[in-house]
């Protein structure tokens, strides 16, 4: 048996490393929460939305599912305009710029975590950071759940855009 024991190891890392992995191209059409994000108390302008990702398009993944999110500019755009973010040109408002700094999904054995994280700059301000992180129970690590993951990730993160920015209405 001792001899043997080798050779078990050696095969079940063998067939673990022979999984099938899904890759999946996110839509991001698929990452809104549903609930709103809140909305703005004062007047800002979007005139800068990066994506300063250095994983590129790689967002993590969850059981046998590699995430790939290559363009998450226009859902986050999309749900600043919902909560009263005016378009660059607007003449009033004060200019706000996100950097997109990380989008990606981890998990352990119990526990997916989402994380969506942003750099934001208010124009006259110091820049702050954002981070969504609602980690949750990692049920089946399906495709299903990695969604709806990311979701409620954006939408911590946006909604916390929009709070702290409600906060400094009144810093000029």
């Amino acid at each position: 048996m001792p001899r043997l024991l080798p050779w078990l190891v050696a095969s079940a890392l063998l067939s673990a490393c022979s999984s099938t992995v899904n890759t999946v191209d996110v839509d991001a059409g698929r990452l809104v929460a549903g609930k709103p994000i809140g909305s703005l108390n004062c007047a800002y302008r979007l005139v800068e939305l990066n994506d300063a990702r250095p994983s590129g398009d790689r967002a993590g993944g969850l059981g046998a599912n590699m995430m790939l999110l290559s363009d998450p500019k226009q859902l986050i755009r999309n749900e600043f305009t919902k909560a009263g973010m005016l378009a660059p040109e607007a003449a009033e408002g004060r200019a706000v710029t996100i950097n997109v700094k990380q989008v990606y999904l981890s998990q352990n054995l119990t526990t997916k975590i989402p994380v969506v994280v942003y750099e934001v700059r208010v124009q006259g301000q110091e820049p702050f950071i954002v981070r969504g992180q609602p980690a949750s129970m990692n049920w089946n690590g399906t495709e299903n759940e990695a969604y709806g993951a990311l979701a409620k990730a954006f939408h911590v993160a946006n909604s916390q855009v929009v709070s702290d920015l409600n906060d400094r209405c009144g810093n000029g």
